[in-house]
């Protein structure tokens, strides 16, 4: 059985700010054939010159891209940490004709618990990107819940949701923008939060454990 001489790395690069993003991931970036991600994270690696492909969020689209391609070396560029709802588990699943490797990167909810100071050992971790998740079963069984948002599941929805379950005191830990110079970290209880208006669209929201309802009137 020959063996893969083909390789794809597929490397996070954090947050977002260049600074979160970690040595080992220029390394395989310097030796790549071919970059791949989205137009921000391309942008973050432009002084090398590389040939890139942008990934436009169209996971067939990015699979027929991928089974046209000669080159030895592709890097494939992710936000946060391969681990974590990223593209990793497509890629494994679908690329059969290269050897796989993963360069960790430093996840959202590592960078929002660490701004908070708190810790993350006994939080429930999930992304409501297209998908829906019953976090309010867990609000009384972990110490927090971190949720990555999206324009559907927005952080005033869940507000919303936390009020209707009579959860309207749990506090919520709101991020946006995170480890940019331009970044907003807003803490609130779910009641007050769904009376605000932030200008946020994906972010990442924390949600303390609530031990139990609030009476509804």
């Amino acid at each position: 059985m020959m063996s893969k001489t083909k390789e794809l790395c597929i490397c996070g690069i954090g947050p977002g700010h260049p600074d979160y993003i970690l040595p080992a991931v220029h390394l395989e970036v310097k030796a790549a054939d071919l970059l791949v991600g989205a137009r921000r994270q391309l942008e973050a690696f432009k002084s090398y010159g590389k040939t890139d492909l942008l990934f436009t969020g169209k996971l067939e689209q990015l699979k027929q891209d991928l089974a046209n391609r000669e080159e030895a070396k592709i890097v494939v560029l992710v936000s946060g940490d391969t681990g974590f709802h990223s593209l990793r588990r497509f890629l494994q699943q679908t690329i059969s004709d290269r050897t796989i490797r993963c360069i960790p990167g430093i996840s959202s909810f590592q960078y929002l618990y660490a701004k908070l100071g708190m810790g993350y050992e006994n939080a429930f971790k999930t992304s409501l990107h297209g998908t829906t998740t019953d976090f309010i079963m867990k609000l009384q069984a972990y110490e927090s819940i971190f949720l990555l948002t999206d324009r559907q599941n927005s952080w005033k929805t869940i507000a919303g949701m936390l009020v209707d379950e009579g959860y309207g005191k749990a506090t919520m830990h709101i991020g946006n923008r995170l480890s940019y110079p331009d970044e907003q970290i807003i803490t609130a209880t779910a009641e007050q939060v769904l009376n605000e208006d932030f200008s946020f669209s994906l972010c990442a929201v924390i949600i303390e454990r609530v031990t139990n309802k609030t009476p509804m009137q």
